[in-house]
């Protein structure tokens, strides 16, 4: 009796936003065909603040971006174990400027993180702002990932986007099947023996667990660096998300569904217009989060919410909600006997949901950098987790930022990038080679690694002169 009086109280709290979604898709959703018109007279008349944000705001996808900053890119495609199809990016080489065509160093990897793509790394309000470029310059070979179901990995060998098995899938999945053969995958078409993986928020979380239950990963790992890097997030503390971070997972899928989550961010990007729709995020950020974002620009803004999100999965937003509630880095926790689970003592004998077991990793070089006001990770949780790979570890604490700070603070490059190609520099280069910067580097690159020639470690962060 108790569960179908919570069945029917589900169902009716679910109806507040069910409803208003079905209007969106009946009555709503058909304007989509007159967009373009709505959209040209919000902003035809809008200046932008240089010719290269006006052509990444407008860009259609990540071949468009890297053609703005005169790069190229390739498109190669990873065929998971469990048949999913993951479209992941190689950038080459630039468009001119007598670049070699060749990698000269290591290869680097980097993931986005939730709700986010491939091309979350690339949209630094300059060239100089997005670190992917950096790198391709001083002779490194680059790579973007992508998680199944975003905008660039929608396919699967024998099931349809439209189809709810298709959508079942969290950070269980990726971490033993997307990140393993993906990066198997590069390691194949490069000949390399490892690589070095960068990723921000859950990109560091995926790596973070996929490292944990494949020992033989690790072995292929240079180095890690880890921005913002999740693992157990702090309780968000705003009613509205704090509702539904507590909420029954029942709850959540009566609310959201069982496939995918922001399926309709493209419709209001152009409903709103890339200005409006900026300013709408940036409102949104705030209410929730409390960011204030004092580090990133308003032109910044512009370009990175434009492109900054991308559909996941319902379910792997519930697998955050239950690692923040059980306050523990652990694999999604299936359905039980409902009769156990309403009694917590009862549910605590029968089950305990299967760790990632991120206290294995050992010996393998990390380092996480992140901001002191940074409310969605909890580093002293994940040091805690870390312990016993702690002597690998080069934490690099970040006064005054958030969670996208990492990304895209004005000052970014001082704060972030310099210490990252420093460190990759050190890892990728032997050690009876002295580190040295390419004849063919950019002047960019030459002035960043000219101001970066000794390092000081101060307690547990790390620090450029």
């Amino acid at each position: 009796m108790f569960d179908r009086f919570a069945s029917l109280g589900c169902f009716i709290l679910s109806l507040c936003l069910r409803i208003p979604l079905w209007l969106y898709s009946e009555y709503i959703f058909p304007f989509l065909y007159v967009l373009p018109f709505f959209q040209k007279y919000k902003t035809e008349n809008y200046v932008y603040s240089n010719k290269l944000a006006e052509e990444v705001v407008n860009a259609a996808d990540i071949i468009s971006i890297c053609a703005a900053h005169g790069y190229l890119v390739h498109e190669h495609v990873v065929k998971t174990q469990d048949d999913y199809l993951l479209t992941i990016h190689r950038i080459v080489r630039r468009q001119s400027g007598g670049q070699n065509t060749e990698p000269k160093k290591g290869v680097v990897y980097f993931h986005h993180g939730l709700l986010t793509n491939s091309e979350l790394f690339l949209l630094g309000e300059t060239t100089e702002k997005c670190l992917p470029f950096l790198l391709v310059d001083l002779g490194y070979d680059v790579w973007l990932g992508n998680n199944r179901g975003n905008k660039y990995s929608r396919k699967h060998i024998n099931l349809s986007s439209r189809d709810a098995k298709f959508w079942d899938f969290s950070l269980d999945e990726y971490a033993i099947f997307d990140i393993p053969d993906t990066l198997q995958y590069i390691l194949d078409v490069t000949k390399a023996s490892k690589l070095s993986y960068i990723g921000f928020s859950q990109g560091s979380s995926q790596a973070f667990a996929a490292f944990s239950v494949n020992p033989q990963l690790r072995d292929k790992i240079r180095l890690f660096v880890g921005l913002s890097p999740a693992m157990i997030p702090r309780s968000l503390s705003h009613p509205v998300a704090k509702f539904l971070v507590t909420s029954s997972s029942e709850l959540l899928y009566f609310i959201f569904g069982t496939r995918a989550i922001l399926p309709s961010v493209v419709f209001w990007q152009r409903f709103l217009g890339p200005i409006n729709y900026m300013k709408v995020v940036d409102w949104s950020l705030v209410y929730l989060f409390n960011w204030k974002s004092e580090h990133i620009s308003l032109t910044q803004k512009q370009i990175g919410y434009t492109h900054m999100f991308s559909p996941s999965s319902v379910k792997s937003v519930v697998h955050w909600f239950q690692i923040i509630n059980s306050k523990r880095f652990q694999m999604f926790q299936e359905e039980i006997s409902k009769l156990y689970s309403s009694v917590p003592s009862l549910n605590g004998k029968l089950h305990r949901c299967a760790p990632f077991p991120v206290q294995v990793i050992e010996n393998l070089p990390m380092m996480l950098l992140y901001g002191d006001q940074d409310i969605l990770i909890d580093m002293q949780k994940t040091k805690e987790n870390l312990v016993g790979n702690l002597k690998d570890v080069t934490l690099v604490e970040l006064p005054g930022y958030e969670h996208m700070d990492t990304l895209w603070s004005e000052d970014v490059v001082d704060s972030v990038f310099k210490p990252i190609l420093h460190k990759l520099e050190e890892v990728h280069t032997p050690a009876h080679t002295p580190a040295h910067t390419p004849a063919d580097t950019p002047s960019h690159v030459e002035e960043l690694n000219g101001k970066n020639s000794r390092t000081e470690y101060q307690g547990d962060s790390y620090e450029f002169a």
